[in-house]
């Protein structure tokens, strides 16, 4: 029994350095990848959307702490403190605050790559294919709005591939089609442009 013990403790002892590096490994990733987006005065990128039988693509583009998405018939513009919603099909504006703790590319994008200081902890899942996939698990009482987020990103250049939310046992993929750099001018929300709308202010 005692000899059992001790090679228990061996193997545990052997695999805790290797536990230690991953860890280690996997909060560079998110680091040098939030320090990365954080630096970009804008950028662009083109996504698609699956979720159960639902695929969509879109695109949104940000400036600073504004952005633009559009996907499908829908727009949505943020300057840092609004949101506006804007359904075309509906001919509907939904207008909000932004909620600048999101990590949800469909919500804040601006935020969506930025994982300093968030409430969620990385874990590395595998190195492969010139590709690295981290999990961030959100911690116990940080009201977290996902479950795990799982994000793949080019090993060399930490360009982000792919990210998966986890919602009550459900998830959202998005997959990344393109991204590079955005000189502007962002397109900003003009009421103008939807004269007849209805408008539903929930500030």
């Amino acid at each position: 029994m005692k000899k059992a013990v001790v090679c228990l403790l061996g193997v545990v002892c052997m695999l805790l350095p290797t536990a230690v590096l991953a860890q280690s490994r996997a909060e560079e990733v998110v680091a040098a990848l939030s320090a990365q987006m954080r630096a970009l005065e804008g950028y662009e990128i083109g996504f698609e959307v699956a979720m159960g039988e639902y695929r969509g693509t879109g695109s949104y583009f940000v400036s600073g702490d504004s952005y633009y998405l559009v996907m499908g018939d829908n727009e949505v513009f943020a300057d840092g403190s609004t949101r506006f919603e804007v359904s075309n099909s509906r001919r509907e504006i939904i207008v909000g605050e932004t909620d600048a703790a999101s990590r949800s590319l469909l919500d804040n994008p601006v935020r969506a790559f930025d994982f300093l200081d968030s409430e969620y902890a990385p874990s590395l899942l595998w190195e492969r294919d010139g590709a690295t996939a981290v999990q961030l698990t959100p911690a116990a009482g940080s009201g977290a709005p996902t479950g795990n987020i799982t994000l793949v990103v080019a090993t060399a250049s930490l360009r982000p591939q792919s990210i998966v939310y986890d919602f009550d046992g459900g998830q959202v993929t998005v997959r990344i089609l393109r991204f590079g750099p955005f000189a502007g001018p962002l397109r900003t929300f003009d009421r103008a442009a939807y004269p007849d709308y209805e408008w539903i202010d929930f500030r």
